[in-house]
């Protein structure tokens, strides 16, 4: 074939999206880095403070920076009473709740079991979305977001002695309330993914940030006493420092940069290794076990998921 190549609906990529530049590429990598790291900050914070506080600082920090990223570029906001209402939910859904369950939940399970249950995110946003447009996905993704899914399953579900290693710092409740954090997620998803066509993804995000800020802060005055802040270390403020300020502002910027300049497909690819890096991760600078039981999971997760992705048009 020559002409170059084409988008599953058939229109030309651009030249960008066909050859993704050197600085898209290392964007895209910095992305991914910056997530990946998210599961091990959020567990060496909620060593330090409860998961509920660790969870509302890091959005009360984020949101803040948010807002004034936001006003000093004029990002658009809505109108419409009903893209109000979505951005409300998108924003309360993804920077509010999420991240709040998966700190509580941090403080329950490991920084690679909540990796390989948040992979599944993309599949239960899908799902979500298929439910509320009536319009099932093609054989092919249930396919594979059974495959994603029974991995991530099985991670959870596997108890007792032959699993041990595995499950060592972990507990079923802290991964079911990881795994209700990511469900809570991919329903924010949905609605930003709705909204973001009118008004742009910084302007979703950042609003949406912004947004979360405004509700959590009086939760988070509720609660700050509880935490001896004079007790929290430099590692401790490191890890809320990635979670509000690398992964939930900087790496949106990155992410944003990279889609623009290498393409949807190809970058968004780079974040199906994330669970990998994850785990890597957790084990070197958390001393987590890296088990042929979470190595089997891993695998049928971004196996899963990458089907999926294939299939999802």
């Amino acid at each position: 074939m020559t002409g170059g190549s084409t988008t599953t609906t058939g229109e030309p990529e651009s030249p960008a999206a066909a050859s993704p530049s050197a600085l898209a590429l290392s964007a895209g990598t910095g992305t991914l880095l910056l997530w990946s790291g998210t599961p091990i900050a959020n567990k060496v914070a909620v060593g330090y403070m409860d998961g509920l506080t660790a969870g509302l600082l890091r959005s009360t920090l984020a949101g803040a920076v948010a807002l004034i990223v936001a006003c000093a570029m004029r990002l658009p906001f809505p109108e419409p009473l009903r893209d109000r209402a979505m951005l409300a939910l998108a924003g309360i859904a993804s920077f509010a709740a999420w991240p709040v369950t998966l700190s509580i939940g941090m403080q329950y399970t490991t920084a690679g079991h909540a990796a390989l249950i948040l992979a599944t995110i993309p599949v239960i946003a899908v799902l979500i979305a298929a439910a509320l447009d009536r319009h099932p996905p093609k054989a092919g993704w249930w396919l594979g977001a059974a495959v994603a899914l029974t991995g991530c399953a099985v991670l959870v579900a596997a108890r007792g002695e032959l699993f041990a290693a595995s499950q060592r710092g972990t507990t079923l409740g802290g991964d079911l309330i990881v795994f209700t954090g990511g469900v809570i997620c991919a329903v924010g998803y949905v609605a930003g993914g709705r909204l973001s066509p009118r008004i742009g993804t910084a302007a979703t995000t950042f609003w949406g940030l912004s947004i979360a800020m405004i509700v959590l802060v009086p939760f988070f005055l509720a609660v700050q006493q509880n935490t001896a802040w004079s007790q929290v270390e430099v590692s401790g403020w490191l890890a809320m420092g990635w979670m509000s300020l690398l992964s939930s502002l900087a790496a949106y910027v990155l992410w944003f940069y990279a889609l623009g300049r290498g393409g949807i497909r190809r970058i968004s690819s780079l974040l199906l290794v994330m669970p990998a890096v994850t785990l890597l991760g957790a084990a070197v600078l958390l001393g987590e076990p890296l088990t042929w039981l979470l190595l089997v999971s891993c695998a049928a997760v971004i196996a899963g998921t990458y089907f999926a992705q294939r299939h999802a048009g």
